[in-house]
């Protein structure tokens, strides 16, 4: 885990293509971790809860839980205790079928929360699931999000929850993306997408949920956040001020771009869906680490999405202050890597500390202590133990530019000193990088070009791919005018160049356009639901041909 900065000499990301499930996860022996008591929630506290947002004045107040279908009791909230045991679920992906793994894990979890309880000495649990409920092929149903509901209320915990982008994916049973949601938030007493908790003394919880799939201008699969939720984001941070003792914690399905995650996927990088408004415009993809940087009390921002666990390198990164957080999944068809994971997160007046209970360790799960967080110095994390070495071939690379790389230009130099013009060999080895005349910032490293964000410095998408840049070299033009791939000296150029709109070619030379946005990155997926639709009338094309023309 490092201290990410937007800008310096040092790897920013590491995005996480393939890694066998059979890689050696690191022992819980390794290093240090602490092992929890046994401990059982005795009979003297029930299972419900009202609404944590009440003002209080007693040392104990109600909260309302998820479940209790014929009613239920209530569990304490203890206003004025600092100190909280918090359990954050990845993407559940709950297949009914085959709930074993799942019903263990909650055991597991259900045992390290009361255990840690039992030792602070509080009554203040939460749980917060970060959506993408169901199985493949069943998500966004109301049967999903009735055996998700299930599932949660079996944690006998306070349970607050968001929406991931399978969540809106009934597209069988839900003509609208209102429609599913609606069905969504209804499953689980929701009145909003977001939600507001608090879960200690000055200690809150906030939840985004994306709000659409169908309607998705490029993948389904972006995390899209609404005017409506940002609006109201900013809004909470603001009534619970930094000024008044407040801390906060963030939660959502995918995290902000500039987070400095590593655990993510290429392919959301490839499909732009990776971060939060993803896709969607500059403003509103820079809008949440704008809102870390403007309100320090943000302490720590949970995520998804990756299905990736947490013994990586910068599953946890630090960011201004904030901590993001990578969360797992316990499923054993929806991991990625062999390994299933939860958060485990213990809060006091002093700090937070995050821990890891891994599911897929035979026999008892420990909480293993991953980091420490002092809130009165949470630029320098205290880290637990070190990241296992793993095999950097499997793995796409994402760089912050440094000076003695190839073509190094800075936001006053927009051209080398070779008669404004600068080329990048398509060589793996290569890595360059230019600020356009636009402003648009394009990398090429690993064999790619890639479009970074000017302002984060994070990846965006990817411009052209290995095959696509195969013999050939990027040459930009005019002081950064233009960019165009050419045939690389001595070679031919690859005939298999893109057939994307925003380029044009003439023999092998090939211009990159800017796309409609005014960025470079190529859409390589479609939305899911146009693509469903299109699908189905080819389907009824071809019936009405060998039926009528057979």
């Amino acid at each position: 885990m490092t201290s990410a900065r937007p800008r310096g000499p040092v790897p920013l990301l590491m995005f996480f293509l393939q890694l066998s499930a059979t890689t050696a996860w690191l022992s819980p022996n390794a290093f240090h971790h602490e092992r929890l008591k046994e401990f059982r929630w005795g009979t003297g506290v029930s299972n419900s809860r009202a609404s944590p947002s009440s003002a209080v004045s007693s040392r104990s107040t109600t909260r309302r839980l998820f479940g209790g279908r014929g009613g239920t009791g209530t569990m304490a909230l203890e206003p004025d205790n600092p100190t909280f045991v918090l359990t954050v679920l990845g993407d559940l992906h709950l297949d009914p079928a085959d709930m074993r793994a799942h019903e263990e894990a909650r055991d597991q979890i259900v045992h390290q929360m009361e255990a840690e309880a039992f030792l602070m000495e509080t009554e203040n649990m939460h749980v917060v699931s970060l959506g993408d409920l169901g199985a493949y092929g069943s998500a966004g149903t109301t049967e999903c999000f009735r055996v998700a509901r299930e599932y949660l209320d079996g944690f006998h915990a306070p349970v607050d929850i968001v929406s991931g982008n399978h969540d809106l994916e009934g597209l069988g049973e839900f003509a609208t993306d209102r429609e599913n949601l609606a069905a969504f938030q209804a499953a689980f007493d929701k009145e909003s997408p977001q939600f507001s908790a608090v879960i200690a003394e000055k200690t809150l919880c906030l939840g985004l949920s994306t709000v659409r799939f169908r309607d998705a201008e490029g993948s389904s699969h972006e995390v899209f956040i609404d005017e409506a939720q940002m609006r109201w984001f900013e809004q909470q941070l603001a009534a619970h001020s930094a000024e008044d003792g407040w801390k906060v914690m963030v939660f959502s399905h995918a995290p902000p771009m500039g987070s400095g995650l590593r655990v993510v996927q290429g392919v959301h990088i490839k499909n732009q869906c990776a971060w939060l408004n993803h896709s969607v415009g500059d403003r509103e993809r820079r809008y949440f680490l704008r809102m870390c940087r403007k309100y320090g009390h943000i302490k720590a921002w949970f995520s998804g999405h990756f299905h990736l666990s947490h013994d990586y390198e910068d599953s946890i990164s630090v960011v201004d202050g904030c901590a993001f957080v990578q969360v797992g999944v316990i499923g054993e068809k929806s991991t990625r890597d062999g390994r299933r994971q939860t958060r485990l997160v213990r809060g006091t007046a002093e700090c937070l500390q995050v821990y890891t209970v891994s599911h897929h360790v035979k026999g008892a799960a420990d909480a293993r202590l991953d980091v420490t967080l002092n809130y009165d110095d949470p630029t320098h994390p205290v880290i637990a133990h070190g990241h296992e070495d793993y095999d950097h071939s499997s793995w796409f690379s994402a760089y912050l530019p440094e000076e003695e790389d190839g073509c190094y230009l800075d936001h006053t130099q927009l051209a080398s000193d070779a008669g404004g013009t600068a080329i990048a060999s398509h060589s793996e080895d290569v890595r360059c990088w230019w600020h356009m005349r636009d402003g648009r910032v394009l990398g090429v490293h690993d064999g790619m070009v890639v479009e970074y964000d000017q302002e984060l410095l994070a990846p965006i998408g990817v411009v052209r791919d290995r095959e696509q840049l195969k013999g050939r070299e990027v040459v930009v033009i005019e002081g950064g005018d233009a960019v165009m791939l050419v045939p690389r000296e001595g070679g031919a150029g690859d005939a298999s160049s893109s057939s994307s709109s925003s380029s044009s070619s003439s023999g092998d030379v090939e211009v990159i356009h800017p796309n409609a946005k005014g960025g470079y990155s190529t859409v390589f997926q479609r939305n899911k639901a146009v693509r469903t639709k299109e699908m189905e009338r080819e389907e009824m094309a071809q019936q009405w041909m060998r039926k009528n023309r057979s």
